[in-house]
């Protein structure tokens, strides 16, 4: 009778690491056992962003391009999630798209890493800014309902635009990034050792305020 208790309660305390996703899981999972976790699977509210879990979904999806190319995976470096998660938040706050911050401070890549106490040989940057949902681009969309919902135009039938889960999300950015030569190189330089990812949510105003992330990629050695 002990058995499936101590079943139980493990399966309890694997999925509940999930629902808190701290730096230390990162010790926790690998390439392998983090795809296990059932809340990748969800679908993204938008209201309740999981922003750690999503984190960390773009840094294993990553990691499995490092190993395509048969390179060392990225070691996580919370430090440099502050770095990536801080510069998604600045320009989803201050309303820019760049490498270089609009706050003096944190101007550069480097000025970042410094604020972050980093004086990285080798570092790098990859943003990104796409759809919370899993619209096929240049489809028409008609204005949200009240409820937010989207849905494609010029169809019989209402057809929605659902959320991307968490690993969906975390698989297009990163696809987006690898069919971009400059940065694919990044994701694939050997002497980056290091990775830390940030997103952010925002509502694109051009375009009936359906939701978008801003993604940062932080690279360092």
């Amino acid at each position: 009778m002990k058995t499936p208790l101590i079943l139980s309660f493990s399966l309890l305390s694997f999925i509940a690491q999930a629902q808190t996703w701290t730096p230390e899981s990162y010790k926790v999972y690998n390439e392998s056992t983090f795809y296990r976790l059932e809340s990748l699977y969800e679908v993204i509210d938008f209201k309740k962003v999981n922003f750690d879990l999503l984190q960390a979904a773009i840094f294993y999806v990553t990691n499995e391009e490092r190993k395509k190319a048969n390179l060392k995976p990225f070691e996580f470096q919370s430090k440099i999630e502050n770095v990536a998660a801080g510069h998604a938040q600045d320009m989803v706050k201050y309303g820019f798209y760049s490498h270089t911050s609009s706050i003096r401070i944190k101007r550069t890549v480097q000025d970042r890493f410094h604020l972050e106490g980093l004086n990285p040989k080798y570092y790098g940057e990859n943003i990104c800014s796409t759809y919370g949902l899993q619209y096929q681009s240049g489809r028409k969309v008609n204005p949200p309902y009240p409820s937010g919902e989207f849905t494609y135009a010029l169809t019989s039938k209402r057809e929605k635009i659902p959320p991307h889960t968490y690993i969906s999300f975390a698989k297009e950015v990163v696809k987006l990034w690898m069919n971009s030569p400059g940065h694919r190189q990044n994701i694939l330089n050997p002497n980056f050792t290091s990775l830390g990812c940030g997103a952010r949510l925002y509502l694109e105003k051009s375009f009936y305020n359906m939701p978008y992330f801003m993604v940062v990629q932080n690279f360092g050695s």
